[in-house]
């Protein structure tokens, strides 16, 4: 008898998550119809652009470089690697630098969140500009006008750079723009990680300091419906997997460890007396996290 009703308010639920995820941000993409044919070997970079990348965990050397690596872009458009440092760039510029100067008062950190968001959307135009070097994947999302998560059984492990990136940024975008963008992004946010997995086991090898399971762990602690329990599961083996990867500890401590003030506090004071050269291609970005993790004890 009351089985209407259920199903009633059911519906209505439903709409309502609906309208929900219609009401959310979206952004355009921004992939240009070009013939540029990808080079097969990496760029060579001037060496004032090599030097000011290499020093990226200092502000004003990152906004440089940023410049720089985009003018050599634009002159060098076959260059994925360099499309891919420039996702990286704005990436860390929205993730690190500009995430420290985050206050908790509302109206200061407005300002810094909207600069933030322009350059995750920088970053997210860079990694799509990288993966349209790919002629497959460019004719499916110009020509025929198809989705970007569509077209993705079209990459190949020469794409992953880009791809990773590319969520990672559209992730970290969607955050600030609010619950209701991310909600709507998240199948997308899924398509490009189950890709990511599948181009791991083409390559036989994981990426990037596990970053797969690390989405798995963060997705999990993040998501208000995520498994806690196995998102800390995740963290402690993707932690035990790189040890020495601060970003993966900061993480776990940000999202999961709060409540644990020793748990809190171990992982962080970790990232603090490691040594960011243990892995010399990422030094830079791990003196970025070791920055994050005292901020985050500071305010403990």
């Amino acid at each position: 008898m009351n089985q209407p009703k259920y199903w009633s308010k059911f519906a209505v639920a439903a709409l309502v998550l609906v309208s929900v995820v219609a009401c959310g941000k979206s952004r355009q993409v921004k992939i240009a119809d070009s013939n540029v044919e990808r080079s097969l070997t990496p760029a060579k970079l001037p060496a004032d652009i090599e030097k000011l990348w290499k020093n990226r965990q200092n502000e004003e050397d990152l906004k440089a470089a940023l410049a720089g690596l985009e003018k050599f872009a634009n002159e060098n458009p076959q260059f994925s690697d360099v499309k891919v440092l420039l996702c990286r760039g704005n990436y860390l510029m929205g993730d690190g630098h500009l995430w420290l100067k985050l206050t908790g008062d509302a109206d200061a950190d407005a300002k810094v969140k909207a600069e933030s968001t322009a350059y995750y959307d920088a970053a997210v135009s860079w990694c799509e500009a990288a993966l349209a070097l790919n002629p497959k994947f460019r004719d499916k999302v110009v020509k025929e006008g198809i989705e970007v998560e569509k077209a993705l059984d079209t990459l190949g492990p020469e794409d992953i750079d880009a791809l990773y990136w590319r969520y990672a940024s559209l992730g970290k975008w969607s955050r600030l723009a609010g619950f209701t963008t991310l909600l709507a992004n998240r199948s997308k946010f899924t398509a490009m990680v189950n890709r990511v997995k599948e181009l791991e086991k083409q390559m036989g090898k994981e990426y990037f300091y596990a970053a797969t399971l690390r989405y798995d762990a963060a997705s999990n602690a993040l998501s208000p419906t995520g498994d806690k329990k196995l998102a800390d599961k995740l963290f402690e083996e993707a932690i035990k997997k790189h040890p020495n990867y601060f970003a993966v500890r900061v993480l776990y401590a940000e999202s999961r460890l709060k409540g644990d003030e020793e748990k809190f506090k171990a992982q962080l004071n970790y990232v603090l007396k490691g040594n960011p050269k243990s892995l010399p291609e990422i030094e830079a970005d791990q003196i970025v996290e070791q920055r994050k993790a005292k901020k985050l004890l500071d305010e403990l």
